[in-house]
């Protein structure tokens, strides 16, 4: 392809060759009305096809109708001399495959994950699926703002182009959704689940399958079960679950679920990296001031603290599932309970009150976080279980 070096583009100067894989080159260039840097991508289809050209020109126009501070900006594209190219932003920041590589901690690979998410739902609501989300489709402003590029295969919906008719075998096959493997239809939650392949890599610094040749990875993501996250990372395996969820029909639904989701998960994370707590004492004016209110709040806590003797000793004798539980039974009975709080916490109820349920009628029908979950999910099953306990 060192022949599209000679490309003369309207009102584009080309430079220096910056990257190059599969069908596609990208140099430096400048835009000459306005004057301003730019990247160049030029795509020199095999066999020079006048339909695939048309077909790319029609998919870059309307990428460039994007605007989203997380999507590439485009700032032109057309066909010239048999080759496509599209002129857009210059992102300095590197691309993600390199950061996964020098590692990532786990707000880090949050926010991307909502950066990226936004960008698809802008993309989704607009009818165009991206088709080949990657580490090195994610690039970076200097700044480390994420953002999605090369929209090269990517089509609208409900429509079908030459491009990405032959497109069913063009992306990488490491972040192919089962559906799209198997050669399906395929929708806004394939882009996801290969989203969520990027998690997983973002993560643990490899990817979710691996396998000899593509027909390998490809019948991996088809037939092999999910991965289980380290140890230390399993409070995100419901997430992962979620996204890489063999059925289109049991993962996220749009990209705006998505990201409700991993905001939460940053809010749970954010009070704990940055977040301290310090004891001040109080000069002597103010101590000698506040000691009234220590006094009285004195007496406060210790009726409080007789009414609560009270209490536990009422409920010694409600209680009495659990002393009777052994090691084993609540060690299962903890692990049922985390699980059910991630369901719960990711919304899928249907899951977690099967889990509550199985709590309160097989190890402890007092305790107090099913209860207060079911509560919640479905609060007439939790009176005929309190009715049945006492």
């Amino acid at each position: 392809m060192e022949e599209t070096i000679n490309i003369q583009i309207p009102n584009f100067t080309l430079g220096q060759e910056i990257a190059r894989g599969g069908m596609a080159v990208v140099y430096l260039g400048k835009q000459q009305q306005p004057k301003r840097k730019v990247a160049i991508k030029i795509v020199s289809p095999q066999g020079n096809d006048p339909k695939i050209l048309e077909d790319l020109k029609k998919e870059g126009d309307t990428v460039a109708q994007f605007s989203h501070p997380n999507i590439v900006t485009v700032y032109a594209c057309g066909v010239v001399n048999n080759c496509y190219y599209l002129a857009m932003e210059i992102l300095a920041g590197g691309d993600l495959k390199q950061k996964i590589k020098n590692g990532l901690s786990e707000l880090e690979a949050l926010n991307i994950m909502v950066e990226i998410g936004s960008a698809l739902e802008h993309a989704h609501k607009r009818g165009t699926l991206h088709r080949d989300v990657k580490p090195e489709n994610i690039l970076f402003h200097e700044d480390g703002q994420a953002v999605l590029v090369d929209f090269g295969i990517a089509k609208a919906q409900n429509t079908v182009s030459e491009f990405t008719r032959i497109g069913a075998v063009v992306g990488t096959p490491h972040y192919m959704s089962p559906e799209r493997a198997l050669g399906k239809k395929i929708d806004e939650r394939s882009d996801l689940y290969a989203l969520g392949v990027v998690l997983y890599e973002m993560l643990v610094g490899r990817k979710a399958f691996e396998g000899e040749d593509s027909f390998a990875v490809s019948y991996a993501h088809v037939h092999e079960p999910i991965p289980n996250l380290p140890k230390e990372l399993n409070q995100y395996q419901p997430l992962l679950n979620k996204l890489l969820a063999k059925k289109s029909d049991d993962r996220f639904q749009t990209a705006t679920q998505l990201v409700h989701q991993l905001k939460k998960y940053i809010k749970r994370l954010e009070p704990t990296t940055d977040t301290t707590y310090s004891f001040i004492p109080l000069p002597d004016y103010e101590r000698k001031q506040k000691w009234p209110l220590l006094i009285g709040g004195g007496f406060l806590i210790a009726v409080m603290l007789a009414v609560g003797f009270y209490i536990t000793k009422q409920d010694d004798s409600i209680n009495h599932n659990i002393s009777n539980l052994t090691p084993a039974q609540k060690i299962e009975m903890s692990q049922k309970l985390q699980a059910a709080g991630s369901f719960f916490n990711l919304e899928n109820f249907s899951q977690a009150e099967v889990l509550y349920v199985e709590v309160l009628t097989k190890f402890d029908c007092t305790e107090e976080e099913a209860r207060g979950r079911l509560k919640v999910i479905n609060p007439q099953k939790l009176k005929q279980i309190i009715d049945a306990c006492d």
